[in-house]
């Protein structure tokens, strides 16, 4: 489908995305125009009178910034988990950051300044990044993760393991002694 010769191409011959992302009334409006265009440009309808004040006096475009600048929504705690990000040079990940910037919105709302409220989350933090980045690391390795709240007992459990093994193998030592001795 081609323009009729000697006709330049008007505003009414747009792509199909740009009809499509207009407004629902512009959109039936251009579509209408397109239609009846077509059909009178090939011999399906007669060509009405107003489609030559609509070719003089085409509407007019849809302004293109409103539709590409969409407003950027931001909330504090972007700024906050930002903050938090570059602190520890990007090795958090987004969940956590945003986790930190939750609580220190929270402290800040209760009347602590940013600072102060910085400061006494991030060592929660740092024990809440190093588990995850831990949980990740034996996922990964397809091994079993063991949470850090049970590290004493575990530390105990090989203490205790390791106590009685020496003690064992000291005990056979001295048995072993007393046996060369009593011969």
């Amino acid at each position: 489908m081609g323009f009729e010769k000697g006709a330049a191409p008007t505003a009414f011959h747009k792509p199909k995305e740009t009809v499509a992302a207009m407004g629902r009334a512009r959109k039936r409006t251009m579509d209408m125009i397109r239609l009846v265009k077509g059909l009178s440009r090939n011999g399906g309808m007669r060509k009405p009178s107003w489609v030559a004040m609509v070719d003089r006096f085409p509407p007019p475009p849809i302004p293109r910034q409103d539709r590409d600048k969409l407003p950027i929504i931001t909330f504090p705690q972007d700024r906050l988990a930002e903050l938090y990000m570059k602190q520890r040079d990007g090795m958090v990940d987004p969940q956590t950051a945003y986790e930190f910037a939750d609580e220190q919105l929270t402290l800040i709302e209760h009347g602590i300044p940013e600072e102060d409220a910085f400061n006494m989350i991030i060592e929660k933090y740092d024990q809440v990044e190093s588990h995850r980045f831990l949980e990740k690391f034996s996922e990964m390795r397809g091994i079993e993760f063991a949470d850090p709240a049970e590290y004493d007992d575990i530390e105990k459990g090989w203490v205790e393991a390791e106590s009685r093994a020496i003690k064992d193998a000291m005990r056979l030592e001295h048995e072993e002694e007393e046996a060369i001795r009593n011969m």
